[in-house]
C-alpha cells in the first residue's frame, strides 16, 4: 500500500498493534499516542525502514523495548514514553544516526545507560528519559550531539553533576529533578545555566550557598534541596521561581527591595518552608504583577506592610505558619483576581479582616487571636467555598446572612490550582492537592454562642462542617438532613440539647461524626450509618442511648423536649417551694417577735449575749 502517514492519536483504541501494518511498506509516520493500546511493542516494527516518526507514547504497553528498533535508520523522532515498559534500554538505540528527538521517559526501565547508547546520535537535539536508570559515563566523554533540551527526571545521575552536560552549549531547558544530585561546581554551574530558559533541580540533595548568585532563567524549580545562605538575586527575566523547602535564612529584603532596572516578569514566587526571619519588607510595589505568592512556614515577624495592597493580578497569597502580628488591616478588595488567602497560624489580632474581593474562594485565618463577632460583611463574599475561622477568640452568634455565601450553598464552578495544602478535616490534618475540590466551614475553638441558625444547614454543598468547642445551645435543626454532600460533621463540646434529628440519616456520604460532650438525649436514629460510628463520637451525652451506645430503656427511649420541660418544671417547683417555705418561716418568726413582747425581749437579750461572747 502507498499510505505513508497514519495518525490515530487521542482516540480510545484498545488491543495490540496489528501485524497488518507490515503491509504499509512506504510508511513514514506512525502516531498511535494517547490511546489504550496494550501488549508489547512488536519487534517487527523494526522492518519499516522508511519510518521517520514513531509515537507510541501514553498507552498501556509493557515488556521490554525491542532491540530491532535500532534498525529504523531513517527515524527522526522516537517517542515511547509514559507506558509500562520494563527492562534495560537496548544499546541498538545508539545506531539511529538520524534521530533528533528521543522520548522514553515515564516507564519503569532499569539498568545502566552508557556512551554506547548515544555513540552515533550526532543529530540528537532533545533527550527525555524518566526512569530509575543509572548513568555511567566516562568523566572525559564528549557526546557527538549538541542538545537543545535535556530532561532526565527520576534517574540516577548523581551524586556529582555530570561533566558531559557542561559540553552542551545550546541548551534551552535542563530538567534533572529527583536525580540524586548533591554536588554542583559552584560558579561554573551558575555560569553554565545563565542562558537556559528552564532550569529544574528540584527534589535533589544539593547543598550550596546562593547568597552571591543571580538567577536568570525564565522558569526556575529549585525546591526540596539543601540550598542555604541568603536568598539569591534574580533578573527581570524570571517568571517562575520556586525556592521552597530549602535552608535559606536571613531577611527577604535583598530579594525584593532592589530595583531590577526594568519591569520584572515575576508571576510565581514560592519561598516557603525555609528559615527566613525578620519583617516582610514594604517594597511590593516593584512586584505588582505577581499572581502566586507563597511565604508560609518561615519565621517572619511584624505586621503585614501596606504595599501588599498594590498587587494587581494576585490570585493566591499564603503567609501561614509564621509569627506575623498586629491587625490584618490590608484592603485587598481591589485585587479582583484574589481567590485564596491563608494567614493562619500567626499572631494576628483585632477584628476579622473583611476587606476582601467578592471573588474570594478560600479564606483561612485559623489559629490567630482575632476577636469580636463574626462580621456580617463576610456574607457578601458570596464565592467562598472554604472559610476557616477556627482557633481564635470570636464570640457572639453566627450571622444568619451566612446563607448568602452561595459558594457553599449553590453549584458555583470553582477554580482549580494543583498545589499541596493542609486542611483540618475529619478530625485530623489532611493534605489535599486541589483546593477547588473541597467546600468547608470551620468555626471551631472559639467562644461562639446562641443557637446554630438554620441558615448554616442551607449550605448544602459543604463537605465538612466543624462547629465544635464553642457554646452553642438549642437543638440540632432537622435541616441538617438537607446537607446531602456532607462527609464530616463535628458539633462536639457545645451545649446542644434535644434528640438527634432523624433527618441526619439522609446524609449518606457522612464518614466522620462527632457529637460528644453535649446534652443530647433519646435514642440514636436506627437503621442508618449512625450505628457504624465509634461510640466515642456520642460520649458525654448522658441522655443518649441505642447502638453503638447501651440499649435504650422505655423511660429514656423517647426522652426529648417534654422530658427537658418536665425537668425544668420540677426545678421551678422546687425553687418555688423553697422560696415559699423561707418566706413563711421568716415571717412566722418576725411576726411572733413583733406580737409577743416577752419573746421579743428574750430574743434580743440572746443576741446581745452572743455578741459579747465574740468581743
Amino acid at each position: 500500500m502507498n499510505i505513508s502517514h497514519i495518525d490515530l492519536s487521542f482516540n480510545f483504541l484498545q488491543g495490540q498493534i496489528p501485524k497488518s501494518l507490515l503491509s504499509f511498506r512506504k510508511l513514514e509516520t506512525l502516531k498511535l499516542s494517547n490511546n489504550e493500546l496494550n501488549g508489547s511493542i512488536p519487534g517487527w516494527l523494526g522492518q519499516h525502514g522508511n519510518l521517520k516518526y514513531l509515537n507510541l507514547a501514553e498507552n498501556l504497553f509493557h515488556g521490554s523495548i525491542p532491540s530491532s528498533l535500532g534498525n529504523l535508520s531513517s527515524l527522526v523522532d522516537l517517542s515511547i514514553g509514559s507506558n509500562f515498559m520494563t527492562g534495560n534500554i537496548p544499546t541498538t538505540i545508539g545506531k539511529l544516526f538520524n534521530l533528533k528527538s528521543l522520548f522514553i521517559g515515564g516507564n519503569s526501565l532499569s539498568g545502566i545507560v552508557s556512551e554506547k547508547h548515544f555513540s552515533n546520535l550526532s543529530n540528537l537535539e532533545a533527550l527525555v528519559l524518566s526512569a530509575p536508570v543509572s548513568f555511567d559515563m566516562d568523566f572525559k566523554w564528549i557526546p557527538p550531539f549538541q542538545l537543545n533540551g535535556i530532561s532526565l527526571s527520576n534517574t540516577i545521575l548523581g551524586p556529582k553533576f555530570p561533566a558531559w552536560i557542561y559540553t552542551q552549549r545550546s541548551l534551552e531547558y535542563l530538567e534533572v529533578p529527583n536525580s540524586r544530585l548533591s554536588s554542583i561546581d559552584g560558579d561554573i554551574f551558575w555560569r553554565f545555566v545563565a542562558n537556559i530558559t528552564q532550569l529544574n533541580l528540584s527534589n535533589n540533595n544539593i547543598s550550596a550557598d546562593l547568597s552571591n548568585v543571580t538567577l536568570n532563567s525564565d522558569l526556575i524549580f529549585m525546591d526540596h534541596n539543601k540550598f542555604r545562605g541568603a536568598l539569591p538575586h534574580i533578573s527581570a527575566n524570571v517568571i517562575y521561581l520556586d525556592l521552597s523547602h530549602n535552608s535559606f535564612f536571613g531577611t527577604i529584603s535583598p530579594l525584593f527591595c532592589h530595583k531590577l532596572g526594568r519591569k520584572n516578569s515575576l508571576d510565581y514566587l514560592d519561598i516557603s518552608s525555609n528559615l527566613l526571619t525578620g519583617e516582610i519588607p514594604d517594597c511590593w510595589e516593584y512586584w505588582k504583577g505577581l499572581s502566586f505568592l507563597f511565604m508560609e512556614n518561615n519565621m517572619l515577624t511584624g505586621e503585614v506592610p501596606p504595599s501588599m495592597e498594590s498587587f494587581i493580578d494576585l490570585i493566591i497569597m499564603d503567609l501561614h505558619n509564621n509569627s506575623l502580628s498586629g491587625n490584618f488591616s490590608l484592603d485587598l478588595s481591589n485585587i479582583t483576581n484574589l481567590e485564596f488567602i491563608h494567614i493562619g497560624e500567626n499572631n494576628f489580632s483585632g477584628p476579622v479582616p473583611v476587606k476582601m474581593p467578592r471573588a474570594m474562594e478560600v479564606m483561612i485565618i485559623r489559629s490567630n487571636k482575632f476577636e469580636g463577632n463574626i462580621p456580617p460583611q463576610l456574607c457578601s463574599i458570596s464565592s467562598l467555598i472554604q472559610l476557616d475561622l477556627s482557633h481564635n477568640k470570636l464570640s457572639g452568634p453566627i450571622p444568619k446572612c451566612i446563607s448568602n455565601i452561595t459558594g457553599m450553598g449553590g453549584s458555583k464552578k470553582t477554580s482549580h490550582y494543583p498545589f499541596e495544602f493542609k486542611l483540618y478535616n475529619k478530625g485530623q490534618d489532611l493534605e489535599y492537592l486541589d483546593y477547588g475540590l473541597l467546600r468547608t466551614l470551620d468555626l471551631s475553638d472559639n467562644n461562639l454562642s446562641d443557637e446554630i441558625p438554620r441558615q448554616v444547614f442551607s449550605l448544602v454543598q459543604l463537605k465538612s462542617l466543624n462547629l465544635s468547642r464553642n457554646h452553642f445551645t438549642g437543638k440540632i435543626a432537622k435541616e441538617v438532613g438537607d446537607m446531602k454532600n456532607l462527609e464530616s460533621l463535628d458539633l462536639s463540646s457545645n451545649k446542644l440539647v434535644g434528640e438527634i434529628p432523624d433527618t441526619i440519616s439522609g446524609v449518606s456520604f457522612l464518614s466522620f461524626l462527632n457529637l460528644s460532650s453535649n446534652f443530647l438525649v433519646g435514642q440514636i436514629p436506627v437503621g442508618t450509618q449512625l450505628q457504624s460510628f465509634d461510640a466515642s463520637c456520642y460520649d458525654e451525652n448522658p441522655g443518649l442511648c441505642g447502638a453503638p451506645l447501651p440499649i435504650c430503656h422505655e423511660s429514656n427511649k423517647h426522652r426529648g423536649n417534654n422530658d427537658i420541660d418536665d425537668d425544668d418544671s420540677f426545678t421551678q417547683s422546687l425553687y418555688f417551694g423553697l422560696g415559699v417555705g423561707f418566706a413563711v418561716g421568716f415571717w412566722s418568726l418576725c411576726g411572733s417577735l413583733f406580737l409577743n413582747k416577752p419573746w421579743r425581749h428574750t430574743y434580743f437579750r440572746f443576741l446581745n449575749h452572743l455578741a459579747d461572747q465574740f468581743h
